[in-house]
């Protein structure tokens, strides 16, 4: 996909429509796995919060941000994700959810990323590092699979005009 950035807008060449202000900040809703479960699945089976998820009190998850660095500047394309993690993790993130000074007192933690992004390949189950971060703030996912372009994305950063272009492609898959 390509476009042309302008001074507060973007144009995409694949649409051919001016954007202004893009969003830089995409989430899912649920992890995978509770997304695919029909309604009634979800009321027997599982307990849904906005950042928290248990399914059949064996799968353990928490949502989380996943920042890619734009380029040259302070910004960042922000993905809110869900990570699976071991009921132990999961436990001890609860018990200091809203304990001040979390981020350095419990984690860093390993994880599964829970969700599946279409505009990358292979990114479920991928293995990340969760770190909490002070209360009000999400914790932090981090790739570990270096080979991985999100990941690869993760490190080293996007341009202003992939981040714009990202923005354009999902909004259109979302039918804005």
């Amino acid at each position: 996909m390509q476009g042309t950035l302008l001074k507060d807008s973007f144009i995409c060449s694949s649409c051919g429509l001016e954007h202004p202000h893009l969003p830089f900040s995409f989430a899912a809703d649920f992890p995978d796995p509770y997304a695919n479960l029909r309604q009634d699945e979800r009321e027997a089976r599982a307990i849904s919060g906005s950042d928290q998820c248990i399914i059949d009190q064996q799968d353990f998850y928490i949502r989380g941000c996943l920042e890619i660095p734009i380029v040259g500047t302070d910004q960042v394309f922000l993905w809110g994700l869900w990570a699976k993690i071991k009921e132990e993790v999961f436990d001890e993130i609860s018990d200091h959810w809203e304990f001040e000074g979390r981020e350095n007192v419990i984690g860093p933690y390993k994880g599964r990323l829970a969700n599946s992004l279409s505009i990358y390949p292979d990114t479920l189950n991928q293995l990340l590092e969760i770190r909490v971060r002070p209360v009000g703030s999400r914790p932090l996912l981090l790739l570990e699979e270096p080979e991985n372009l999100l990941a690869i994305e993760q490190g080293s950063g996007i341009s202003s005009q992939r981040a714009s272009e990202y923005s354009c492609l999902l909004m259109r898959m979302a039918g804005a």
